[in-house]
């Protein structure tokens, strides 16, 4: 008995992950479809805000327009990195620094910050080594887990950032940890949530911790959390020197 519950249980998890890559390669697809289909429209949009700004306008109304191509020009980041996903190599990759990438996040999702009345802090450590990564990429890591966090608090509270080095193990890590106030992860919920397509969110698509986990190992980073219902929660991401390389 103990034999037939054993091999139906391999048969299951064999058609479960047989699904899951499925679903995979056909997102993959789909989101190389409309990657393509994205970039003309992007591009009108971009050369007519260049148009725009080369009229005679307000102060104010220039500074929109900067703030309106630098979030297209996020989109075609976006699209690039969804068209070179998996293909990409650590070829893409040169020493670069983790601070400048997490200020970049922060200064790209300051105007939603200001409409949901949160506060975002960032503690940088100065002097910390360079990485070796892909900066669209790892870009895109930051602001997947300021989205979280920013939903786990819905309005009113505060997103921390810090980055630091640290010893773990007797390894040395630069690692960012991003803290928010949100309401927290269940126990039940918290071996799921770097599962692909797991969301508890009406609109969520399941991915956002998945992609960031799978973006960190490819460059030998770690991601981790610690959370308590109604105490918020704090995602840690470790660059390890030891795994493609931390300039000391």
């Amino acid at each position: 008995m103990l034999k037939v519950y054993s091999a139906l249980h391999e048969y299951i998890m064999m058609m479960h992950n047989e699904i899951q890559d499925n679903k995979l390669q056909i997102l993959g697809k789909l989101a190389a479809s409309l990657a393509h289909e994205i970039r003309n429209p992007l591009s009108a949009i971009k050369l007519n805000l260049d148009f725009v700004s080369m009229s005679d306008i307000s102060p104010e109304v220039k500074e929109s327009i900067t703030a309106c191509m630098e979030a297209a020009k996020r989109i075609q980041a976006i699209v690039e990195t969804t068209l070179d996903f998996s293909r990409s190599t650590l070829s893409d990759c040169f020493p670069q620094s983790l601070n400048e990438v997490v200020t970049l996040a922060v200064e790209i999702m300051s105007a939603r910050a200001k409409i949901l009345n949160i506060e975002v802090a960032a503690e940088l450590e100065t002097d910390l080594p360079k990485i070796y990564f892909n900066k669209n990429k790892i870009l895109q890591v930051v602001l997947n887990l300021m989205t979280n966090a920013f939903e786990a608090i819905e309005k009113n509270g505060k997103v921390s950032l810090k980055t630091y080095r640290e010893t773990m193990d007797g390894n040395n890590f630069v690692t960012l940890e991003v803290q928010d106030t949100g309401k927290g992860i269940s126990e039940e919920n918290k071996e799921m949530i770097f599962n692909d397509f797991y969301t508890n969110k009406k609109e969520g698509t399941g991915l956002g911790l998945s992609v960031c986990r799978s973006i960190l190992d490819e460059f030998g980073a770690t991601i981790s959390f610690t959370s308590s219902l109604g105490e918020g929660s704090r995602f840690y991401v470790r660059f390890n020197p030891n795994i493609n390389g931390v300039i000391e």
